[in-house]
């Protein structure tokens, strides 16, 4: 009989309907060793018509977790309950979910993960309404779209839901106000009714943290009666060419009318229903240019209120600044008063002559001065890298389009409002051979660069240094050549100063190839780290499709396309060689002028694999050096790595553990070269996520078997799945907890893998399992190679001594427990047990501390943090310092960023060492060399922003209405366009405090949760939301793995 593994998360990729005939055929056998989560929609179409004591659906010898028993068992309680319910139902149908309707007519196999329907026999019906389906069965997908046109349908229907009109030009809104069909643009009539309806209301149930810095937020409300808000006007201020003599300024808005419906009559009375009828109202002037105030201009006769005014002066050079401003002077009437309301309201400027349309210039920004000539240089940089970004015009209560003359990024031919501005942020992605053909040459593939000949590696990699030369030399001659336009003579300091850093790069990467060349150990090393990072990459991919529920191949994952470099981590790598190999170089040690690497990279680009590459050579190359001055190099920690939030802190632990994992395969190949200590990875964060004692960890073990009582503290289970090969971690059965005070006090998790085919389970590792460790007490006992932790936890060093031991200070070395200190309250010897044998602490020298400090995310350590941070950061470069020869050895320190603003001096206050920006920019924004900024287009489309200002309306109100429409746009693409469409079915929000996150977690539950089935009244999509969650620090340590799995790993 054929055994079917089902995925981690029902369905995962799998048809249940085929699954579900088969299984009443006793066709097939469930596998459900690997699913953590079986939601209850998909045990509905999985599990129709089966009885639980059937044998094939949960054999007796298999592991299912828990969790997943109590589903399975739930349903069909569930089940047997609804049995005794009256439904009406057609006599010849036999199930309420017919498999053979759902198989015909279902045309996706799986449904959302955060979003679980499913497909109902429309020809039964019950008393209790039944849900709305995932994916219309009657829908077809014909010419599946791309993702980028999907976005670009999704973008459509919130514009049209927000600030409409839904339906066209000529849109009849069958609703009892306008005002509340949409969100934004609307403006109101300078003289208002207010009924007792719209007198202030109480304040909303949250309102922003803008005062007081807790996690919490203020407890005090500040936001002024919503009423008082709505604005009345709108308008733009702009620049005008000086030979330009008159503009062409159109205004437009929708007006909206009560009138009677003849095809649509009232339920009571039969008599024609009165819906709004919108009609647009447009108008256009021909206004000259002069200075002083523009004459009030009436864009319609019918509406004399409705107006347009403004003022124009010239600027030194003579060029205009123009302001403009459409204003609804219109009193409101008592009744119908969404009359005098101006809905999507519109100023379009642009020339009368279409001989001479590019009018529109830069307009005037003003630089604020600063004595500080670092930031002067700065801001002369940024002027000159975004010299073809051009503002010009600001919007006031509106944004502003701008449309650009393709071959002159600096002048614009027409202007327009935008009552929900976008923008789109540009990709950027590393350079093809075809745009550097001097790249052509340069091996980036890991596995060749880790099986060649040591003496043929810096000759694979030369090709990087003759065309990055050729690349300076390039805009050397622009400079030049720049130089003759005036304009861009301010710029000419800021210009050759940042050649000059990347002819400082160049020469470094030079000095990492040499180095390659001249010294055997850092080739080795090199490679070491490239057959790592290959072994990591291609291993990481099969971990994942595993964990998905695929059935994937190794070899076929193993192509160079999946482990090779991007240019940008390659040259990132070979210019810290040296400062990481020459524990005296001026660039690590010295005290003055000792570099701090910023790794300045889009988010997604590929900062983390850098980082990998730069630990993997680290470790490899301190077991190849040995002891010095007098310090154990295979002990102790080699690399420390800091993040600032938990969440991120455990998804980097996850994706760096799979390089520890080939790191350890490849030193269990060769033992006498990389040592017999192994290779691990600590995971040193608070006691709310991890265990700080063995016990903790031997007692959430037991909870996970179902004895013992809730604890609170954290969990061992970091890893729902081997990082090697994607087997689910059981915590149960794989978590094996060896206490302090009876065996060698360890916490060893193994690979569930039941047949031992992995390197990491209990058969082929029972001494080691995962080479992982994750409580506090073991990590100062065994030293992992590689640390991760956050900033918080070093304020722990003042009151624990152990921390000590993490910079290899360290008295002694107990064969069973691992390394001592003063400060750990231990025996010095053991006696035998049945296990073991007799164990006695013998003295051991001093540990080389970390060689290398990885900061990611340097920007969030600012303001009060950042002041925390940087005084223990000075504890923490003292501790990681050491002497050889009489000369102090610094640690290597490189750093992320997702803004280089003022980076030097925080990288000075906190680490005290110079900053070198990596990649250095060129002459322009556009091109560094080692990444180009992409045109948003189909095959390089960036990140889409929507701005949502809603003036007049509550925090509460906005809430609800920006989240309703873009939930039900995205389950009306799914219902269109099927699984494709499932990225935009998870809604992810982002709050300051926990109030405001509290606040819309009500929301979400009651508001939004109710509306959301009334949504096809609006033109979208009815859609039951069943899955949200938050990951906050209120959450179990154990569900954080879970809920980021679900939410970003469909």
């Amino acid at each position: 009989m054929e055994i079917l593994k089902l995925p981690a998360v029902l369905p995962g990729t799998l048809d249940l309907v085929e699954i579900n005939l088969k299984l009443k055929k006793g066709e097939i056998q469930l596998d459900w060793n690997a699913v953590i989560s079986a939601p209850e929609s998909a045990l509905k179409i999985l599990l129709d018509g089966i009885e639980l004591k059937d044998e094939n659906l949960i054999p007796d010898d298999s592991g299912v977790a828990d969790q997943v028993i109590r589903q399975i068992t739930t349903y069909f309680d569930n089940c047997h309950k609804k049995q005794t319910k009256k439904i009406v139902r057609n006599p010849e149908q036999s199930s309420l979910f017919n498999v053979e309707y759902i198989a015909a007519n279902q045309p996706e196999k799986q449904g959302s993960l955060i979003e679980q329907q499913f497909i109902i026999n429309p020809n039964l019906t019950e008393l209790n309404p039944p849900e709305s389906p995932m994916v219309n069965p009657q829908s077809s997908i014909i010419n599946p779209k791309s993702p980028y046109e999907l976005r670009q349908e999704l973008e459509e229907m919130i514009f049209n839901d927000l600030l409409g009109p839904a339906e066209g030009e000529d849109e009849e809104v069958d609703e009892s106000s306008v005002t509340d069909r949409y969100l934004v643009g609307l403006l109101s009539p300078l003289i208002r009714n207010k009924t007792p309806e719209e007198q202030p209301e109480q304040q909303d149930e949250f309102v922003p943290a803008e005062k007081g810095n807790s996690e919490e937020g203020t407890t005090e409300g500040t936001i002024p009666p919503p009423n008082t808000m709505f604005p009345s006007s709108m308008g733009l201020t702009f620049c005008v060419d000086s030979d330009v003599k008159a503009i062409k300024i159109t205004a437009k808005w929708g007006h909206y009318q009560r009138e009677k419906k003849q095809n649509l009559t009232e339920k009571e009375t039969s008599e024609p229903k009165r819906i709004w009828k919108r009609y647009p109202i447009q108008g256009t002037k021909i206004q000259p240019l002069k200075s002083g105030e523009i004459p009030e201009w009436t864009v319609d006769p019918e509406y004399p209120g409705v107006i347009v005014k403004g003022r124009m002066r010239r600027l030194d050079n003579q060029d205009w600044i123009v302001t403009l401003f459409l204003v609804n002077g219109q009193k409101e009437p008592a009744k119908q008063r969404d009359k005098a309301w101006l809905f999507q309201p519109e100023l379009m400027i642009d020339s009368p002559d279409k001989n001479y349309s590019n009018i529109f210039v830069k307009k005037p920004v003003s630089i604020q001065q600063n004595l500080d000539p670092v930031i002067q240089l700065e801001n002369q940089q940024m002027a000159m890298l975004y010299r073809h970004q051009v503002e010009f015009a600001v919007g006031h209560g509106v944004g502003v389009h701008a449309e650009i003359v393709p071959d002159n990024p600096t002048q614009a031919s027409g202007l327009k409002t935008c009552m929900i501005p976008r923008y789109e942020v540009p990709q950027t992605t590393p350079p093809s051979v075809e745009e550097i053909p001097q790249l052509n040459g340069l091996i980036l593939d890991m596995k060749t660069l880790a099986e060649a000949q040591p003496t043929d590696v810096p000759q694979l990699l030369t090709p990087l240094i003759t065309a990055y030369q050729n690349w300076i030399q390039e805009q050397q001659q622009s400079l030049q050549d720049l130089l003759l336009n005036p304009d861009f003579l301010p710029s000419q300091n800021a210009a050759q100063t940042t050649l000059n850093h990347c002819q400082t790069t160049l020469d470094r990467i030079q000095e990492g190839i040499q180095l390659l060349t001249q010294n055997p150990q850092a080739v080795e090393a090199f490679q070491f780290m490239n057959e790592a990072m290959w072994r990591q990459r291609v291993h990481g991919i099969y971990a994942e499709l595993k964990r998905q529920g695929k059935d994937p191949n190794l070899d076929e994952i193993d192509t160079p396309n999946n482990h090779s470099w991007r240019t940008f981590q390659l040259a990132f790598i070979l210019l810290n060689l040296p400062p990481l190999t020459d524990l005296h170089h001026p660039g690590r040690s010295h005290p003055l002028d000792a570099v701090c690497d910023l790794l300045w990279f889009p988010t997604g680009g590929g900062k983390t694999e850098a980082y990998l590459g730069l630990t993997a050579y680290t470790i490899g190359l301190r077991r190849l050096q040995g002891s010095i001055g007098g310090r154990d190099g295979e002990h102790g920690v080699a690399v420390l790595m800091r993040y600032t939030l938990r969440l991120l802190t455990l998804q980097q632990f996850q994706r760096a553990t799979t390089l520890i994992c080939a790191c350890e395969v490849i030193r269990r190949q060769n033992p006498q070269k990389w040592g017999s200590e192994p290779f691990r990875i600590g995971l040193w964060v608070g006691n709310n996520s991890t265990p700080n004692y063995t016990s903790q960890s031997e007692e959430f073990v037991k909870q996970s078997k179902g004895q013992g009582r809730p604890s609170g503290m954290g969990s061992p289970h970091q890893l729902t799945n081997c990082p090697w090969c994607g087997t689910k971690i059981d915590p149960g059965r794989h978590i094996v907890v060896h206490p302090v005070d009876k065996e060698q006090g360890r916490t060893l998790v193994y690979c569930g893998d039941s047949l031992g085919r992995c390197c990491f389970t209990l058969k082929q590792s029972p001494q080691e399992g995962l080479p992982i460790i994750v409580v506090d007490e073991e990590i100062y006992r065994r030293l992992p190679t590689l640390l991760i932790a956050t900033v918080d936890k070093f304020a722990q060093m003042p009151w624990k001594g152990e921390t000590q031991m993490l910079f290899g200070q360290v008295s002694g070395y107990c064969d069973r427990h691992g390394f001592r200190s003063p400060d750990l309250d231990d025996k010095d010897s053991h006696r035998a047990t049945n296990k073991l044998p007799a164990a006695k602490t013998r003295p051991h020298a001093l540990l080389r501390p970390p060689d290398l400090i990885i900061q990611d995310e340097l920007h969030l350590i600012s303001g009060p943090l950042g002041s925390m941070v940087g005084l223990y950061e000075t504890v923490v470069d003292h501790l990681c310092t050491w002497e050889v020869n009489g000369q102090s050895v610094r640690p290597k320190v490189i750093a992320s960023t997702a803004t280089i603003r003022q980076a030097s001096a925080q990288v000075h206050h906190l680490f005290l060492r110079k900053l070198h920006i990596f990649p250095p920019p060129g002459l322009d924004i556009q091109d560094n060399f080692f990444s180009r900024r992409r045109e948003p287009s189909p095959e390089h489309p960036g990140r889409l922003y929507l701005g949502i200002c809603a003036p007049g309306r509550r925090l509460k109100a906005t809430m609800i209405r920006v989240y309703l429409a873009t939930l039900s746009a995205a389950q009306a693409l799914y219902e269109k366009y099927g699984k494709v469409a499932d990225p935009w079915m998870t809604l992810v929000g982002y709050f300051n405090s926990l109030r405001e996150l509290g606040g819309t977690r009500r929301l979400v539950e009651d508001d939004i949760r109710t509306r959301l089935k009334r949504m096809s009244e609006r033109g979208l999509k009815n859609r039951l939301l069943r899955n949200f969650d938050e990951l906050t620090s209120r959450k179990d340590s154990t569900d954080i793995p879970l809920i980021s799995c679900y939410a970003f790993k469909l």
